[in-house]
């Protein structure tokens, strides 16, 4: 299948919270299968890892891993850093992570809600702009 970008010659750049399992690792696929450079994401190493390797045994091989934990801004730092440093841009971010449990206290429940959106807002405050779908 022929490479989808931007520009001519220039790869579109992916991240994809909580994209180990279920709909994350499907959407990972899909992003992969049309071309686009996809940065998989989970809390867990070990399972990203494996989730990598198996979109790589599928023939998937233009897709990386990068820990995230959407509820940790160190992670979510080092992340935005990583796609600075490697990519120097992103054109998608699909926030699918999930967070266990539920939160009765109102005031964690906002606390929550402020980091699940900080990811997108750390990448906006480094000069990568994601494009919203």
């Amino acid at each position: 299948m022929a490479e989808k970008t931007i520009k001519p010659g220039i790869k579109r750049i992916a991240v994809v919270s909580g994209g180990n399992k279920g709909i994350g690792f499907e959407i990972c696929r899909q992003l992969a299968s049309n071309g686009i450079r996809v940065v998989l994401t989970a809390r867990d190493v070990r399972r990203g890892n494996e989730a990598i390797e198996k979109l790589k045994a599928a023939g998937y091989s233009d897709v990386v891993f990068h820990q995230l934990d959407v509820m940790d801004p160190t992670t979510i730092s080092s992340l935005a850093d990583f796609i600075k440093t490697h990519f120097g841009k992103l054109d998608i971010l699909v926030n699918n992570a999930g967070i266990n449990g539920s939160i009765s206290n109102p005031e964690e429940r906002r606390k929550v809600s402020a980091d699940q959106v900080s990811l997108s807002m750390l990448f906006r405050s480094r000069s990568v702009e994601p494009v919203w779908l």
